[in-house]
């Protein structure tokens, strides 16, 4: 049981991860969107 919660909290960051990295795409993409119809620069 231990060698399964171990290798749990092994494999859960990297799916924490891609979930944050996909929230932060996400948002930059409607940032892009936003910027494209007011016809201005995202920077």
């Amino acid at each position: 049981m231990n060698e399964l919660m171990l290798g749990a909290y092994i494999l859960i960051w990297p799916a924490l991860t891609l979930w944050i990295l996909l929230l932060i795409c996400k948002a930059v993409l409607k940032d892009v969107g936003e910027a494209k119809k007011e016809n201005r620069d995202l920077v």
